[in-house]
């Protein structure tokens, strides 16, 4: 387990091994929220359209050949 002290200023700095591990640099945007008495600190993604593209792209996959058969299928 790593420790860190809060400043004076309520700031932290998060362990070199986890920056590293996260490949959290200088400039990034980090999401803090809570989970009941946990803080839970997370790298933001970039682009949230691009994360939630990644999440949702096994959602998705096969849509379009779905979509043409059911075009098939109209009375157009």
């Amino acid at each position: 387990m790593t420790l860190a002290k809060l400043s004076s200023k309520s700031q932290i700095v998060l362990p070199a091994k986890i920056r590293k591990s996260l490949a959290i640099k200088p400039g990034d945007t980090l999401e803090i929220t809570t989970d009941n008495e946990a803080i839970i600190i997370r790298k933001a993604p970039a682009s949230f359209v691009d994360e939630l593209e990644r999440c949702a792209s096994s959602i998705w996959r096969d849509y379009k050949r779905e979509l043409d058969q059911s075009r098939d299928q109209w009375d157009c």
